[in-house]
């Protein structure tokens, strides 16, 4: 809409857009789990990764999905990192 537009100031912008998995993905990360489209294999209860540490969720795991679903892993990945960290 008209006169809808808005600026924020950031330092960092990620764009997170397209339509498949990025093949790079499993070039670049060693040891992590995906299957055979592309997407990253996960505990769905905790959205861990098959690597230490790694946790994942939204479309990179489900496919193109709804926004919804991806904050629904978001939040429960969070939750699962905030108790790994604080087990450190």
């Amino acid at each position: 809409m008209k006169g809808s537009e808005f600026v924020i100031e950031c330092d960092t912008v990620v764009v997170a857009i397209g339509t498949m998995a990025n093949p790079v993905l499993q070039a670049t990360t060693p040891g992590l789990t995906v299957n055979k489209w592309g997407y990253i294999v996960i505990n769905e209860e905790t959205g861990e990764t098959s690597r230490k540490g790694v946790y994942a969720g939204g479309d990179i795991v489900t496919g193109s999905a709804t926004v919804i679903l991806a904050m629904g892993a978001g939040r429960k990945a969070a939750n699962t990192i905030h108790q790994y960290v604080m087990s450190l």
